[in-house]
């Protein structure tokens, strides 16, 4: 008997699987990228706001947002084609990311599926209303059939000249973009669709990478980070503010910093960090002591110059100790006093390990965290010089 009810079950799992939606894989398109940018009647509020929940016809075709959807040809895919294909988009205006998509289909010849879409691409100007985009982002987090693992970036111009921009290296934005983040030297914090989300429902803060384009050199790059504060675009980081970010948060995965000795740069490549917070709630005011362990070694110095005595090492790693500890504190200074943003962990640093300090603070947390002291203490590990003679 037992196992006749075996067999049934199995049997039952092989009738009930297979393509919920029996729509070929040829009959779909596969968007890889979505751009949203400022329609021309985002300045429309005011009409918006005029019209009643129980007023009919209220679908007025308001263009309130650009939408782009980028997707691969697959006609272009195949065994003698090769794995990539070329990109190409559909266009719309739309009042809401759901009448977007609406209006997407309504110009597709196949199924828009968004399981596999790979890049978020953000105006830097959508920031500046922010209504619109608190409901370009409560789309995002109720949709369940977006990648919650796609990338995000904010950019600097008209999102149709990002998404077309053919790269010399790929044959899609998406590949290159991609690419861009996992290059390790690029001074680039990778943000997820779902860490956007998260940092945004906590107090409205977030980072993203910034991309840029200049048109003169055809060239598209990412360049820093840019600030988002209560939901709007404040500023952008510089790459080099960027790449200190991520050694205070201790996930640089590889990068440079350099010193000068005798008139000459000395390189000093960065290959492993170790991070330790230390809190200090002396007479209810609160300090922070961020220790750094840094390893790494030379890539360059002077060709006649030996580094291999012991005493030029050690006042090499000084240098970088002491310069690489006021850059930090500076930058520090910088996120504190003129964006008010926590960058580097320090609120979840005082969550996780001191909640009773958090509950006592936690209500004021911004107007707190501005006036904090936090120090930085430095110590460089030279450990290889490289081949020499």
């Amino acid at each position: 008997m037992r196992i006749k009810k075996i067999v049934i079950i199995i049997c039952c799992c092989f009738l009930t699987t297979g393509c919920w939606d029996r729509v070929e894989i040829d009959r779909k398109s596969f968007i890889s990228t979505i751009g949203v940018d400022v329609g021309e009647d985002i300045d429309k509020e005011e009409e918006v706001k005029k019209l009643k929940p129980d007023e009919p016809f209220t679908d007025n075709n308001l263009k309130r947002i650009n939408v782009t959807y980028s997707f691969p040809d697959i006609s272009q895919l195949g065994p003698e084609k090769g794995g990539v294909a070329e990109e190409k988009s559909i266009n719309t205006e739309a009042y809401s990311m759901e009448d977007s998509i609406a209006k997407a289909t309504a110009k597709s010849s196949r199924a828009i599926s968004f399981g596999h879409t790979k890049l978020l691409i953000i105006s830097s100007d959508l920031f500046a209303y922010t209504q619109v985009i608190k409901e370009v982002m409560d789309y995002f987090q109720r949709e369940a059939s977006l990648n919650r693992n796609m990338l995000v970036v904010m950019a600097d111009g008209d999102i149709e000249d990002f998404i077309n921009y053919k790269p010399n290296m790929e044959k899609n934005i998406q590949s290159y973009i991609a690419g861009l983040i996992e290059n390790k030297a690029s001074g680039v914090i990778p943000v997820t669709l779902n860490d956007f989300l998260i940092n945004l429902d906590e107090n409205g803060n977030a980072i993203l990478p910034w991309l840029v384009m200049e048109k003169d050199k055809n060239e598209l790059k990412l360049s820093g980070t840019g600030v988002i504060k209560d939901f709007t675009f404040k500023d952008v980081l510089s790459s080099t503010e960027t790449i200190d970010i991520q050694i205070l948060r201790g996930d640089l995965k590889g990068g440079k910093k350099v010193t000068y000795k005798d008139g000459h740069p000395v390189d000093f490549q960065i290959e492993g960090i170790e991070r330790k917070i230390k809190l200090n709630n002396s007479n209810g005011k609160l300090s922070f002591l961020i220790d750094l362990s840094i390893e790494g070694q030379i890539k360059g110095y002077y060709f006649d110059k030996n580094v291999f005595s012991k005493a030029v090492l050690d006042e090499i790693e000084k240098d970088l100790n002491k310069s690489l500890k006021e850059e930090m504190e500076q930058v520090i200074k910088t996120i504190q006093t003129k964006y008010a943003v926590d960058l580097i962990g320090i609120r979840e640093y005082t969550q996780k390990y001191h909640p009773t300090v958090w509950k006592q603070v936690k209500n004021n947390w911004d107007e707190i965290y501005k006036n904090i002291i936090i120090s930085v203490n430095v110590d460089t590990h030279i450990r290889r010089i490289g081949t020499v003679k």
